[in-house]
């Protein structure tokens, strides 16, 4: 923005030439800087939509198709117009103009439709290069002469000198990515470099020089050849350990056989190959024994971004069960040829654990058949252990039932002998030996609560020796004397117990034992069944 006075300067547009000079445009004035010139725009030229610089003189491009061209001095040199009124009307929507050896060039569109103009400058002359139903987006001019321009349609190579046309719906870049409609600008930067604007993939850059508009594949002899080998996403080192063993003992591209543990079992393989002209136009192809064993194809366009765009093919495996397994890789620049004789073939394998060995599964039925044998074993426990409470049981109640029905002299004659009672007697006792046997048992009991009642004592009661004590009872029961003495006090203890009314530690001490354990440990020796047993059934 200008002031002059009281009144406000606005710029109603400006331009930068080639030279990088800045031209303001206020009304039908138009002011350089930094050079100061001033020029004065001719009214019927029409809207002022570019400027270029060739050299000193300043050419003026309008809507109306008038090129005015003026000097150092700004003066107007010289004025042209392209064509006649019918086409300014068609054409005076927008200015693209580019220049070069002597000759500018200049897209005009409007309504829909385009037309490219050649400006001869030596000889002040226009030339109509193409007209066209469909916008012309962009326009830029090769170091050799070639016009490149966009449409809707694709992209143009123009020969202006040879009057050639060139039209590429699909580009092929060099790294092998295909261009379908949806460029819309191309330009060139100052190393010939050529960057293409596109709708949805962004800009794109390339040099004609690698074959840009090459649309035919080509046949190139690839051979894949193996980069590296990863674990968990870590490159393998050559002579490097992992877990106790070294995975890799020569470098990756003469690794053919490779061995892991079972926990090593997430890999992946890297391939590339020398193709350097177009390393995108590269495609693999593979199959792993540990899959459906087909051939898979895969190229940079596929989805899941295994190739790259450097050409380079990624395959992880992730989670792979023990076993053998076989990587066949195959690589080509034309997805319908493959030379079968450059198959790359790897062979690895992952071992079972330890505890999947022959030697394991072997430890394993030993073990069954231990655990079937201890199994067996205690079953037989029970089973006996069963049994014997049986007996057990049956003999309590005869137990019982022999208590129940005798009296305490003929019950300790009956059961004197303990459990084993011997039923082959065949001679009755006199009337004298149960006298004594009565006078026994008597003295015994009446010393029931004694412990320190002994045979000796029981001896002299009885008025005899103890030799002849200890020979009488013998002869008459099968027991000495203190065995004799036991038996009494035990029957009457089992006689305690069956009542109830008495905990086992009282019935102890009312029959003359010290301790309770040696208590249980005669009575069970003496009739086959612990105190608490007898007592629990006899309160049945």
């Amino acid at each position: 923005m200008r002031q002059k006075a009281d009144s406000t300067w606005r710029a109603d547009d400006f331009f930068i030439d080639d030279s990088g000079e800045t031209w303001l445009l206020q009304g039908r004035e138009l002011s350089g800087s930094p050079s100061g010139r001033t020029l004065l725009l001719p009214d019927e030229a029409g809207a002022l939509q570019d400027v270029v610089r060739c050299g000193a003189d300043l050419y003026c491009f309008f809507d109306s198709g008038t090129l005015v061209c003026y000097g150092k001095d700004g003066r107007r040199k010289f004025q042209s117009k392209a064509y006649g009124e019918e086409e300014a009307a068609r054409y005076r929507m927008t200015s693209l103009v580019v220049s070069g050896r002597g000759k500018l060039y200049q897209v005009r569109t409007g309504g829909g439709s385009s037309i490219l103009l050649s400006f001869d400058i030596s000889r002040r002359q226009w030339t109509t290069l193409m007209q066209s139903d469909r916008l012309m987006h962009t326009l830029t001019l090769t170091p050799d002469g070639v016009l490149c321009l966009t449409t809707p349609d694709g992209y143009l190579r123009i020969h202006p000198e040879e009057g050639q046309t060139e039209s590429f719906r699909r580009l092929m870049l060099p790294d092998g990515s295909v261009l379908s409609p949806g460029i819309n600008a191309v330009c060139l930067d100052r190393e010939g470099g050529i960057w293409l604007g596109t709708y949805d993939k962004g800009a794109l850059y390339t040099s004609p020089l690698s074959g840009l508009f090459d649309t035919h594949p080509i046949d190139i002899e690839v051979q894949p050849i193996l980069t590296d080998v990863s674990l968990y996403g870590r490159p393998l080192q050559v002579g490097a350990e992992y877990d106790g063993r070294i995975l890799m003992n020569v470098t990756a591209p003469y690794a053919d056989s490779l061995r892991f543990a079972h926990n090593q079992n997430s890999l992946s393989f890297r391939f590339s190959t020398m193709n350097y002209v177009r390393p995108r136009s590269t495609c693999y192809r593979f199959r792993f024994s540990g899959g459906d064993g087909l051939w898979h194809t895969l190229s940079a366009d596929s989805a899941g971004g295994m190739v790259s765009d450097r050409g380079d093919f990624y395959l992880p495996l992730v989670g792979l069960p023990p076993g053998e397994y076989t990587l066949e890789v195959n690589a080509s620049t034309n997805p319908e040829h493959w030379n079968a004789d450059r198959v790359r073939t790897i062979h690895f394998t992952i071992d079972h654990p330890w505890w999947q060995t022959p030697w394991a599964y072997a430890l394993y039925a030993l073990t069954a058949l231990l655990i079937v044998f201890i199994a067996f074993r205690i079953y037989r426990y029970h089973l006996q252990r069963k049994n014997r409470e049986s007996i057990l049981l049956l003999r309590i109640q005869n137990l019982v039932e022999q208590v129940n029905r005798s009296e305490p002299s003929e019950a300790m004659v009956v059961l004197g002998s303990g459990a084993d009672n011997r039923e082959d007697a065949e001679t009755e006792p006199s009337l004298q030996d149960k006298e004594f046997m009565m006078r026994a048992t008597e003295l015994v009991e009446r010393h029931l609560s004694s412990p320190q009642y002994s045979v000796k004592q029981l001896a002299a009661d009885l008025c005899m020796e103890r030799t002849g004590l200890y020979k009488k009872l013998t002869a008459m029961m099968q027991q000495s004397p203190v065995s004799f003495i036991r038996s009494i006090r035990l029957h009457r203890a089992a006689e305690m117990l069956r009542s109830g009314g008495m905990s086992i530690s009282d019935v102890a001490e009312h029959t003359g034992f010290c301790s309770v354990s040696y208590f249980s440990k005669c009575f069970q020796r003496e009739f086959g069944c612990k105190p608490s047993e007898y007592a629990g059934e006899s309160s049945k």
